[in-house]
This record gives C-alpha cells, sequence and structure tokens, in this order.
C-alpha cells in the first residue's frame, strides 16, 4: 500500500511539473483543494479513532496564544526599541576620516532645492508655509515618536537652510 500511494504522488508530482496546464489548474483552485484536503484528512482520523491528539495540541496550545495576545501591547514599545538599535548601528557605521557623525547635520550641504522638496514645500515659500511645514513633519518623524535623529536633523537643517535664504 505504501509503495502505490509513493508511487501515485511521484506521478502526480512529475505531471505538475511538466504541465503548464496542470499548474495554472491547481494555481486557480489551491484553497478548495486544501480545504477538501484538510477535511477529508479530517474525516479520516476521526473515523479512525485518531483525531485526540489534534483536540490536545489545541487545547496545549491555547493558554500559550492567551499569553502572546497579551504580550501585543508591548508590540510599539519594542519596535521603537528595535528602531533606536538600527539608529544606533547607522552611527557606529560613521566612515573613518569623517568629522560629522552620521545622524547630525552637515553644515550647509544641503541645497535650497533639496530642502524644499524634502520640506514639501515650494522654492519661493514665505516662513509661515516652511515652519509649517516643519512642525507637520517633524510631529511624525522626531525621535520621541519613533522616528531617528538622523531624519529630524535632516529636516531641522532643511527649515534653517530655507529660512536662512529668505534673510539674506
Amino acid at each position: 500500500m505504501i509503495r502505490l500511494i509513493s508511487f501515485i504522488v511521484l506521478v502526480a508530482f512529475l505531471a505538475f511539473m511538466l504541465s503548464p496546464r496542470l499548474r495554472a489548474w491547481l494555481r486557480a483552485r489551491a484553497p478548495m483543494l486544501l480545504l477538501t484536503t484538510l477535511a477529508l484528512v479530517g474525516i479520516a482520523l476521526a473515523a479512525t479513532g485518531r483525531l485526540n491528539w489534534i483536540f490536545a495540541a489545541i487545547g496545549a496550545a491555547l493558554p500559550m496564544l492567551w499569553r502572546l495576545v497579551g504580550l501585543l501591547r508591548f508590540l510599539p514599545w519594542i519596535t521603537r526599541l528595535m528602531g533606536g538599535a538600527a539608529s544606533a548601528k547607522a552611527n557606529a557605521q560613521q566612515k573613518p576620516g569623517d568629522d560629522t557623525p552620521r545622524g547630525q547635520p552637515g553644515s550647509g550641504r544641503m541645497s535650497r532645492a533639496e530642502a524644499a522638496e524634502m520640506l514639501g514645500v515650494e522654492l519661493g515659500a514665505s516662513r509661515d508655509e516652511i515652519m509649517a511645514a516643519h512642525r507637520r513633519l517633524i510631529q511624525r518623524l522626531h525621535p520621541d515618536r519613533g522616528g531617528t535623529d538622523y531624519l529630524a536633523s535632516r529636516l531641522n537643517e532643511a527649515r534653517d537652510c530655507l529660512i536662512a535664504g529668505l534673510d539674506g
């Protein structure tokens, strides 16, 4: 019986690998075939009296899942913690000979066009428009709210660059 099942599985596998039409047919009906297979296996296990171990596994997994659901409330804290680790790693990968650490704004490196693009304003924007755009972006990208030091410093640099262009 095992040899017959092995032979049928081998023939089905070869047919699947060699026939693009069969692959397309299976892909279109994959969810239905999966549910049907699970139902047939469940019926076969129930008929032979071997379904008990599945119920035992589900019963053992329920308390663990209940605890994991409780741990989901810590997910934002964990992602913030991992974001801080990524920021620290980026700061540690500083190029040798580069005096400006990563995450700190470079002095005068940003052009006015780049600054305007970063803040989402036009080059001829007024001081109030620049400040409003900066405030809107920094509220989302500030390090205290899950953003990175690098992005916050680049936003500050863009704001300073555009305002200095207005004054000068």
